[in-house]
């Protein structure tokens, strides 16, 4: 018995060993963004407006989305990085208005952007990439600030707290951030005054396009993931004297859909997490009390069994009485 009950105790101490080993060592190095994560994503306005190069100027659209399609590079991730793919494009019906590629590079567990050799946007690898980029601190989301990274104007913008929201049964951080006009193209040539809401015998102006946008996020603390996604658009053409036309106005949200999918995939990530933060740790610790008292347990029973042994099998010596031979247990004695 006392050695099943030291072999218990031993047990016990690894397993007591393991809860904060699991919970604070290895959970930081497993818990991190799969890399092969890919979505392909739509984002909707019911009313919106953008320029018609067909017609030189801005038209009305009940159909314009942005479709964002990203996935993992896994060949080119690690241990540590994140490589995604991806192509944000925008469409009224069929007919397409923008086009934007990248390719970023990622923390896997912290979320944070670090641009490689390889790494660009629109093919512009000269693009700091900082900050965070839809993704936040995997399992480690506060309610505070973040700089997030905007595709368009290639640069960061803060992305503030701004309350919980449940979405799709997901209590989710919401975040607000403000893109402020900023140029993003010009035109080598002139175009059309029209563009720009001046009368057909004006004469043709040159053009710089500037993109603002009003975006908010709706991300799961759990996982850092988002499940909601909204852009409202406000993309202008101006003239260096202050004429204004519309290139793209649109509220864009997250389909209901897509919505559902982020917050399933989320729910599963957010599983696996609590797996091995929360749920192994406290089984581990029970698993190493309970076996350190049953070894505790059978030790003391194993030691006052061999207490009550008597005689010789105890190894204890018997008095013999002087004067006397014979059996000292039968008491059978011959007197001298």
């Amino acid at each position: 018995m006392k050695r099943g009950g030291f072999l218990l105790v031993m047990l016990g101490a690894f397993f007591l060993a393991m809860a904060p080993l699991t919970r604070f060592y290895i959970a930081d190095r497993v818990i991190a963004a799969p890399l092969d994560f890919g979505e392909n994503l739509t984002l909707a306005a019911s009313e919106a407006s953008y320029f018609d190069r067909s017609k030189s100027k801005a038209v009305p659209s009940k159909e314009l989305e942005a479709r964002l399609n990203v996935g993992g590079d896994v060949r080119s991730g690690d241990d540590e990085r994140l490589i995604l793919n991806g192509i944000l494009q925008l469409y009224s019906g069929d007919h397409p208005i923008s086009l934007n590629e990248f390719r970023l590079a990622l923390d896997r567990r912290t979320g944070q952007l670090h641009g490689t050799d390889d790494t660009h946007v629109d093919r512009n690898t000269e693009i700091t990439q900082s900050g965070y980029w839809m993704m936040l601190p995997v399992a480690n989301v506060r309610k505070d600030t973040y700089q997030l990274f905007d595709l368009v104007t290639g640069r960061t913008w803060p992305a503030r707290f701004s309350g919980v929201e449940e979405v799709e049964g997901v209590s989710t951080y919401r975040f607000e951030q403000h893109v402020e006009p900023t140029m993003v193209g010009r035109s080598k040539e002139k175009v059309a005054p029209t563009v720009v809401g001046l009368p057909k015998k004006a004469k043709p102006v040159k053009i710089d396009r500037y993109y603002e946008s009003k975006n908010t996020l709706w991300i799961d603390p759990r996982t850092g993931m988002p499940v909601k996604i909204r852009q409202d658009v406000d993309s202008t053409l101006r003239t260096d004297k202050g004429d204004e036309g519309t290139f793209v106005q649109a509220d864009l949200v997250l389909q209901d859909k897509d919505v559902k999918t982020l917050a399933g995939l989320s729910e599963k990530y957010a599983g696996k997490i609590e797996l091995v933060r929360d749920t192994l740790p406290m089984i581990f610790l029970a698993a190493g009390f309970v076996l350190l008292a049953a070894g505790g347990v059978l030790s003391m029973a194993g030691g006052s069994g061999v207490g009550r042994r008597g005689g010789a099998d105890s190894g204890q010596e018997v008095e013999r009485v002087p004067g006397r031979s014979g059996d000292p247990l039968t008491g059978s004695v011959n007197s001298k």
